[in-house]
């Protein structure tokens, strides 16, 4: 893995790190505010709580000394409902209070303390409704008063210790809202500072792989150019050599055999180098994108092929190669010289990758005229993972550095680009049932033809492993 990747996960792995660093802490912080603001309403809950139970019981006491002074029955019922609310009140005030055990024993305290006051009011009524205003009545009043005024002092010392708690509590929330606002404000700027950072990398890496990229694609063009230039500076000797060895060839007469004999190995030698010049000065050429250069004119394909194959029977005599084209010729405006070296191409590739089976080169005529050639051979599948990259060239079939090792892997990728130089195209078929089809499209270029009836597509069938 290069640097680049390991610099980007470990970027991305510090910002998840960050992002749930954040996350927590502001989960951790909102907790705490919900808690704070919790208990800070808890406690203001209780603190109407005692003051609804001080406001009954006066309330109550109030409607007694009422009912003393006039006698009048309705002041009763208000009493009674007075007393019912309190009880009830109290209990709430127990359940507010259940944090704090000495709220709790106030609480109880309370209790007695209402109940004493509330049987002191009964006493009072019934005296008053026995002897009429004043008298015993006044006395159990007066109790009742007394009563009241300890009431006020304990619900007094409770509201001071809810007072105190509140006062705490409130300190609390105010320290869990300063604290979540640190938290969002700090992690807005760490997300900030940690997408310039990565921004910062990103733009730094990919400009470093921006300049690599140049700097090969430099050193590519160079090596492609200098393969160019050499070639090109070799074509003269090379050329001189061949044209020495045929004529000293023309004189066989005068040679002796051994002599001779030297001579054609010499012109083979030549050949075979003059060849390598053009696979190299091709490939350079498409390479570089100026495309296989080719010279249209006018040619019967047919003709072409037909001659490609005799020549490809006289170098493997031991290989059945068929041609199934037309009785008719199949004139169009082409490269004789490329179609002939893409069907060289194609059935050497069959030859040496397929089964000993009949090699079957298929020429005719395509419903828009177009010229289909097809090269069909029964060998065994072509490997799908070989497939996609089958015209890249150096990409050769399994086994082929041992069976076939001066081979290039160029060859597929010189058909292409052939086809390509014509604005044709080739494509592959294969499969262990039907073997493997290479079929070739090439348009017609030139005038329209005359007098050539359609004979369907042209196909060339190569197993590459």
């Amino acid at each position: 893995m290069s640097d680049f990747p390991l610099r980007l996960v470990g970027a991305f792995v510090a910002a998840v790190l960050a992002i749930a660093a954040l996350t927590a802490a502001s989960l951790r912080s909102l907790a705490a505010r919900r808690e704070s603001s919790g208990w800070v309403t808890h406690t203001q809950d209780a603190r109407l709580s005692l003051e609804r139970v001080l406001a009954l019981a006066t309330d109550a006491e109030s409607t007694q000394r009422a009912y003393l002074l006039s006698g009048r029955e309705e002041y009763l019922a208000r009493v009674t409902a007075a007393s019912a609310s309190l009880a009830g009140e109290v209990d709430t005030l127990a359940s507010l209070t259940r944090d704090n055990p000495r709220q709790q024993q106030r609480v109880e305290a309370l209790r007695r303390l209402l109940e004493a006051k509330a049987a002191a009011l009964r006493r009072s009524i019934e005296l008053r409704r026995l002897s009429g205003p004043g008298g015993a009545a006044s006395v159990a009043s007066g109790e009742a008063g007394e009563l009241m005024q300890s009431v006020r002092v304990l619900v007094a010392e409770m509201s001071g210790e809810e007072s105190a708690l509140l006062t705490g509590r409130l300190r609390r929330l105010s320290s869990a809202e300063r604290w979540s606002a640190v938290v969002v404000v700090g992690g807005a700027a760490l997300l900030v500072l940690l997408t310039f950072v990565a921004a910062g990398m990103v733009r730094g890496d990919l400009r470093r792989r921006r300049e690599q990229v140049e700097e090969r694609a430099r050193v590519s063009e160079y090596q492609e150019r200098l393969i160019s230039i050499v070639g090109h500076d070799l074509r003269n000797p090379l050329t001189a050599l061949l044209v020495s060895a045929q004529m000293l060839l023309q004189k066989r007469e005068d040679l002796r055999p051994r002599q001779a004999s030297a001579v054609d190995r010499i012109q083979r030698s030549a050949a075979r180098i003059d060849a390598l010049v053009s696979l190299l000065i091709d490939f350079t050429y498409a390479r570089l994108g100026k495309g296989i250069p080719t010279r249209p004119g006018p040619m019967d394909a047919k003709a072409v092929v037909e001659r490609a194959v005799a020549g490809l029977r006289d170098r493997y005599p031991g290989r059945e190669i068929r041609v199934d084209a037309p009785e008719q010729t199949l004139l169009g405006s082409w490269d004789g010289d490329r179609i002939a070296q893409l069907v060289d191409n194609l059935v050497s590739n069959a030859l040496q990758y397929g089964a000993d089976a009949p090699i079957t080169v298929s020429l005719a005529r395509g419903a828009d005229q177009s010229l289909e050639l097809r090269v069909h051979n029964a060998g065994p599948a072509i490997p799908a993972d070989l497939r996609e990259h089958l015209f890249d060239p150096y990409r050769r079939g399994k086994g082929a550095e041992i069976s076939h090792p001066r081979g290039l892997g160029m060859g597929l990728y010189i058909v292409r680009e052939i086809a390509r130089a014509h604005g044709g195209t080739v494509e592959v078929r294969s499969d262990d049932a039907d073997g493997t089809l290479f079929t070739v499209r090439l348009p017609v270029r030139g005038p329209a033809l005359t007098g050539v009836p359609d004979a369907g597509k042209a196909t060339v069938e190569v197993p590459v492993a």
